[in-house]
């Protein structure tokens, strides 16, 4: 059985209308979490969000700027000093996101609207003066840029002209008369339609994910202001285009049942992230004051010990004592060793970091990481290769790469002496791609436990990790970027 929504057919799929319900029951408790959250903690999410959905939108479509550097521009913005075009996507996609989190009840889907989005996408871009806010004057196929900036289509879009007018006339006109289709299931379906028509000569990618933030928050899902949904599309990127050429393929008429159920899918990751930052939030604010102090100290010095603690923060030590004992039996922190050697650590609570750089060249072919504790790791996700020459086609790199033998070794030194080494030839680790040097690693490199075959014993710790790139040329013909989540401070 199949449904007919706008153009296209949906499959019914009893797992998608259960996720989908699950979405819509914590969609109606929102309401009490907010009241019981507060404006200043849901401001510190929407802040935090706010700048890595810029960050994360803007690194789908190329830019190489980190979520610490978006917040620096918008902190410093200066607009006589946005050179980079970097710079002048970020901050378009920054107040456009602002408008519609600030507007979006009072903004219509309508052709009018969407072209003044787009206009305000790119305000600060010199570049795009000649045709924001106005239909492609030219045809657009969706591209991969390679590293040597050639260029691969990975789908053709709508004809330029009267076609991609009538495109978006007849898009508008169903989302606003449809009023059966779920609407999450609109909303999904929209965006898809929006990529594929391609609408304007450039920053259909950006504005397709603002459209969607647009969309869900008018249809009463207001918690997507706070987590990004941009950012669990970065993390899931190959899969993102992937699922979008596979339905495609079959243009027109074609069979949307796997967009839609990665859009659905990842809306129900980001509600669990979501639930994740308040609950950690929850527990912080349940302290009191003198605890917090400790707690921050801790989370800040993780491994102190309550002398040391006493001494930095002017407290008596059978005070910090007493509150140390509390905090472990309220699950808190976490109690190391016995005796002298006691201390503290919040390792239930650290944070993750995902997607983070670690960029090697022939001047740094060494990185030193330290985790601590037990609940620190490195987990390397993917291979990103730099060639350092210009490169016809996959195989022409792929050669290069054989001949030049490059490795990833790591060495992990554990404070027991216990030493742990590995090395990963990289061109049998991975598989050559059609258009681009970038790889997933499937299963990732989980560091200490890959290494260790398992969890290392707490008296290991802390555990010193290097990763070298090797290569038999002493001037490689690539630099390498590993992309990693990690658990370190």
């Amino acid at each position: 059985m199949s449904n007919k929504i706008h153009t296209f057919s949906l499959p019914l799929d009893f797992k998608l209308v259960n996720d989908l319900s699950a979405i819509d029951r914590f969609g109606g408790e929102w309401t009490a979490i907010e009241k019981r959250e507060g404006a200043r903690t849901l401001k510190e999410l929407r802040s935090v969000a706010t700048v890595q959905s810029t960050g994360a939108s803007t690194r789908i479509e190329g830019s190489r700027m980190t979520d610490s550097e978006v917040q620096k521009l918008i902190n410093d913005i200066s607009i006589s000093k946005l050179q980079e075009r970097d710079q002048q996507e970020v901050l378009g996609y920054y107040n456009v996101l602002d408008i519609i989190i600030e507007a979006y009840q009072d903004i219509n889907i309508s052709e009018s609207s969407i072209q003044n989005l787009h206009n305000q996408l790119l305000k600060h871009s010199a570049k795009d003066q000649w045709h924001k806010g106005k239909y492609k004057q030219n045809s657009n196929s969706v591209e991969a840029t390679s590293p040597d900036g050639s260029k691969r289509i990975i789908f053709q879009t709508t004809p330029p002209g009267i076609e991609t007018e009538i495109a978006m006339q007849n898009l508008i006109e169903w989302y606003n008369s449809d009023n059966t289709t779920p609407p999450i299931i609109k909303a999904a379906v929209f965006v898809y339609d929006f990529v594929s028509i391609h609408p304007f000569q450039d920053g259909n990618g950006r504005l397709s994910r603002l459209i969607g933030t647009l969309l869900l928050l008018k249809h009463g899902y207001p918690w997507i202001q706070y987590v990004s949904f941009e950012h669990e599309i970065e993390s899931r990127k190959p899969e993102y285009y992937q699922v979008l050429m596979e339905c495609q393929q079959q243009r027109p008429g074609e069979i949307v049942s796997g967009w839609v159920t990665f859009f659905v899918d990842c809306l129900s990751n980001i509600q669990d992230k979501l639930m994740q930052k308040l609950e950690g939030q929850k527990r912080e604010n349940q302290l009191v004051q003198r605890e917090r102090v400790i707690y921050t100290f801790i989370d800040s010095h993780p491994g102190t010990q309550s002398g040391e603690i006493a001494v930095k923060l002017g407290f008596a030590l059978p005070t910090v004592k007493r509150a140390l004992t509390e905090m472990v039996n309220a699950k808190y922190l976490v109690k190391h060793g016995t005796g002298k050697g006691t201390n503290y650590t919040t390792e239930k609570l650290v944070s993750i970091k995902t997607n983070v750089m670690m960029m090697f060249t022939d001047e740094k072919k060494i990185h030193e990481k330290i985790l601590l504790h037990k609940s620190h790791f490195i987990e390397i996700t993917k291979i990103l290769l730099r060639p350092k020459f210009k490169w016809s086609d996959p195989n022409h790199w792929s050669k290069i790469l054989s001949e030049e033998d490059i490795s990833m070794t790591i060495n992990c030194y554990s404070q027991n002496g216990t030493e742990r080494r590995q090395s990963y030839p990289i061109d049998y680790m991975v598989g050559p791609m059609s258009y681009d040097p970038i790889f997933t690693l499937n299963p990732p490199i989980d560091i200490p436990r890959t290494l260790a075959e398992g969890e290392p014993n707490k008296n290991e710790y802390p555990i010193k990790v290097v990763i070298e790139i090797r290569s038999t040329k002493e001037r490689s013909e690539f630099d390498v970027d590993l992309v990693y989540d990690a658990a370190l401070e």
